[in-house]
């Protein structure tokens, strides 16, 4: 009988675990593996315990409070590095608050003040873009991001904004400068942006970083805005790393 529900629970649990992979809620699945992991070597551990083999016990015991604690069991990382949910970077300014997906380098985005506070970026129609472009144009920072949006998902906006709405060329040229003077508020910022968490080594910073940029840069027709902020973020933070060490 308790084979019969420890193996039900154990079924249970993998149809939880695929749920969550086939929902692509992959923060998730991490952390639902983290705890799973972690649970079962505490248990494993336990019964080698009373078992009388303390040895095996108390190495499979630091292993599983390694994963529930530092979420990492030697090489492998259940989330111990990473804070942003589904592997994405977070970016804000004034008006946005925008997320770039690190697998596919995706950029959505959510209006945070304004006319159109709490709206979905891509639930915009063309005029509301148009009047929140212009909205947000004396904050720079708020103009970079949404144009970086704009960029990587409404192919030729500038030209539909200058045919439909008369924008002014030269108004589009000064905007299409990057703004890329440091706006960072500080090292958890930093870690928002590399999708990092507190403590992450210097290896992972510049992990971090690469990845990123093979998605942003702008000669792979990425967001100049974006690859700015990166650079930025990875630059504080292993000066950071290095004051901690």
């Amino acid at each position: 009988m308790i084979w019969l529900v420890a193996a039900l629970a154990v079924a249970l649990g993998l149809l939880y675990l695929y749920s969550l992979y086939t929902q692509n809620r992959i923060r998730e699945l991490v952390r639902a593996l983290r705890w799973a992991v972690g649970g079962v070597l505490l248990a494993i551990g336990a019964l080698f315990g009373l078992r009388g083999n303390v040895f095996v016990a108390g190495l499979l015991g630091a292993a599983g409070v390694g994963v529930l604690t530092r979420g990492r069991l030697g090489p492998i990382d259940f989330g111990g590095g990473r804070a942003s949910p589904n592997n994405a970077s977070s970016v804000r300014s004034r008006y946005f608050a925008m997320r770039l997906d690190h697998d596919t380098g995706a950029v959505t985005g959510e209006v945070r003040e304004g006319l159109f506070a709490g709206r979905d970026l891509a639930d915009l129609s063309a005029e509301e873009c148009w009047a929140l472009y212009d909205e947000v144009e004396a904050d720079p920072d708020s103009v970079a991001l949404f144009e970086s949006w704009l960029d990587a998902n409404r192919t030729g906006w500038r030209e539909y904004f200058t045919e439909q709405f008369g924008m002014d060329d030269a108004r589009g040229r000064e905007n299409a400068e990057p703004h890329t003077g440091s706006g960072l508020s500080g090292v958890e910022e930093a870690y928002e942006i590399l999708g990092l968490s507190p403590g992450a080594t210097p290896d992972q910073i510049r992990a971090a970083h690469r990845t990123l940029m093979k998605k942003v840069h702008p000669d792979a027709g990425g967001s100049a805005f974006l690859a700015a902020r990166i650079n930025e973020a990875k630059d504080l933070l292993l000066k950071h790393a290095d004051r901690s060490a």
